[in-house]
């Protein structure tokens, strides 16, 4: 099974650059390294590093929170 987080909510809980703290979004886009965000306000679009964060997502109804590092790698690899 691939698990794969594209629609899915995620919200920033920490990340090295401070301004995106508490920002959320729907993920649209996921690499082996970022993600692309959909942000709630103003339809704007971020790409974040997913080593940089700790994020909460929000997976097929379940919610997790999860160190950025431990999903940095091609999602067709992530079992």
């Amino acid at each position: 099974m691939i698990l794969d987080y594209i629609n899915s909510r995620i919200k920033i809980l920490w990340y090295t650059d401070p301004f995106l703290i508490s920002r959320e979004g729907v993920i649209v886009l996921e690499t082996e390294k970022t993600f692309l965000i959909k942000l709630e306000e103003k339809n704007k679009f971020i790409r974040i590093f997913k080593a940089h964060g700790i994020f909460e997502i929000t997976f097929k109804g379940k919610s997790f929170i999860i160190a950025g590092y431990k999903l940095v790698r091609k999602p067709w690899k992530r079992i």
